[in-house]
């Protein structure tokens, strides 16, 4: 992958467009627009009826085929402390990461990460479970990764990255450990997050390239990670969590 870099006079309105975080206010705006459809449902039939066909349910997934409840419930809230906290979550993780690895491998990082959450909750416990914690979790892991990765090239901006995300992973897993809270949806999400990023994160090398704002730290660097890599480890990530978790369920039968 190479980009390249144009004054920002010389940038057109589609280039500015391009630049911004738009997947993260996608993802932030239909997750507010399911939840108001889960308050209102319940207001005027009493039952929350995006929850009942999207909610993480073990024997829905696993009899019944509904498979598209490992992704589902990444958009579904269980109250409005619970939707406020995974929204901030979002907005102070997504936009830099998506203006840092790009638009579709941020999507691709979000999604993966509420599937594996998902896969793993279902892996390891039988209760039901709804939130996009499981892809909040998946934007530290990444975070964690890329910078660890490429500490060569962003030096303290790297070092103080990692140590920032790894007290926040564990601050926030101490707080899973809390009844109610689906601790194997964060670990999977975390997990799936860096394995993805492993394989498929941005491998920077200081040759010049597209320059990236990281708070105060300006530096101009190019991704020489293919996208074929991208895509297989997407898939590698996909296929091996799936079949931890079919395992899983075969040891538990």
């Amino acid at each position: 992958m190479s980009y390249s870099f144009y004054s920002p006079k010389r940038r057109s309105i589609f280039n500015r467009l391009r630049n911004e975080a738009w997947v993260t206010y996608a993802i932030a705006g239909f997750t507010t627009l399911v939840f108001i459809a889960q308050f209102l449902s319940e207001l005027i039939t009493g039952y929350d009826w995006p929850a009942v066909w999207g909610i993480k349910q073990n024997t829905l997934i696993v009899v019944y085929h509904q498979y598209w409840r490992l992704i589902t419930p990444v958009f579904l809230h269980a109250g409005i402390l619970h939707i406020g906290l995974n929204m901030w979550g979002l907005f102070v993780l997504g936009p830099t990461l998506e203006k840092l690895i790009g638009h579709w491998r941020f999507a691709l990082l979000y999604f993966i990460a509420a599937y594996t959450g998902n896969v793993m909750s279902l892996a390891f416990t039988k209760a039901p479970s709804l939130g996009a914690s499981t892809a909040i979790f998946g934007l530290l892991g990444a975070y964690l990764v890329i910078f660890y990765m490429n500490q060569p090239y962003l030096g303290e901006a790297a070092r103080s990255t990692v140590t920032q995300a790894l007290f926040w992973i564990l601050v926030n897993l101490v707080w899973s450990l809390q009844s109610g809270i689906d601790m194997w949806g964060h670990i999977g999400g975390l997990l799936g997050g860096m394995m993805f990023s492993v394989g498929g994160g941005p491998l920077w090398s200081d040759i010049g390239g597209k320059v990236y704002d990281y708070g105060a730290v300006y530096f101009a660097l190019r991704d020489h990670r293919p996208y074929r890599s991208v895509i297989l480890s997407a898939v590698a990530t996909v296929v091996l969590f799936t079949i931890v978790a079919i395992v899983r369920y075969r040891v538990q039968m």
